[in-house]
């Protein structure tokens, strides 16, 4: 699970995210929507402590744990309970796919080398990278460097996922398959919070969603109150701006 309190985020004087409070069970899928520069991927990275939050508690799995003051030992705690794929895909160049989903297990969960093995194959097979399990980044295609991505994530059983924007580097033939593959690993013992502009994927997969604004909640609700009957203005000129054809179930 992962619950987020008067949680926020300032460069300067300049506020990112505003006293956001998030309440995810374990299992369950947030989507966090929004227009550019609005907070949704710095919101992710203060989850897992890329950037330092200034103010907030955080839940996570059985840690609870205030941050305006937190030690180092602390966030290193907390890292190690949340994975991250990015849009970039964030591989290793001079690693194999293998050795990419090997090396969490082996450097930050101190697994031997041989389990660290069986658990990256492991995973490889379940997002269809088994037969390229020896190839090094450059000579995958970006559906599949993000599929060793995905992998890497879900080897560390990490309490929650963090998806930013999984799809934006992609082309328009590898999307579906990647946002089938996250619905596939959906709704099972780890939650997932995703940052998308896929809205009607989205619709499908998520349990809640958040409409961020400037850096605040400006509306929050299940999928269909947020994309068939939104309350609010403004996220009613958001979903209107997104037609219903960028994901097919």
């Amino acid at each position: 699970m992962l619950k987020l309190e008067n949680w926020s985020k300032s460069y300067g004087n300049h506020l990112v995210l505003d006293n956001i409070n998030i309440d995810v069970p374990t299992g369950n899928v947030l989507t966090i929507i929004g227009s550019s520069g609005s907070g949704k991927s710095t919101l992710l990275r203060t989850v897992n402590f890329l950037e330092k939050p200034n103010k907030g508690t955080i839940h996570i799995g059985d840690i609870v744990q205030e941050v305006s003051h937190i030690p180092e030992k602390e966030i290193f705690k907390i890292r190690r309970q949340t994975a991250m794929v990015f849009q970039n895909y964030a591989l290793f160049s001079k690693k194999t796919a293998l050795e990419n989903v090997m090396e969490q297990l082996i450097m930050v969960q101190k697994k031997p080398k041989h389990e660290a093995k069986e658990i990256a194959e492991k995973y490889l097979e379940q997002v269809g990278m088994s037969d390229r399990a020896n190839y090094y980044p450059n000579r995958l295609s970006g559906g599949q460097q993000q599929r060793v991505g995905i992998a890497r994530a879900l080897a560390i059983q990490p309490e929650v996922i963090l998806f930013d924007e999984p799809t934006s580097a992609l082309d328009p033939e590898m999307v579906s398959g990647i946002l089938d593959l996250i619905q596939q690993v959906a709704h099972q013992d780890t939650t997932m919070i995703l940052v998308t502009h896929e809205m009607n994927f989205a619709k499908h997969v998520s349990d809640q969603v958040i409409f961020l604004d400037k850096g605040v909640i400006l509306e929050e609700g299940t999928p269909s109150q947020i994309f068939d009957n939104p309350q609010m203005e403004r996220t009613q000129q958001f979903i209107r701006g997104f037609s219903d054809t960028s994901f097919a179930i």
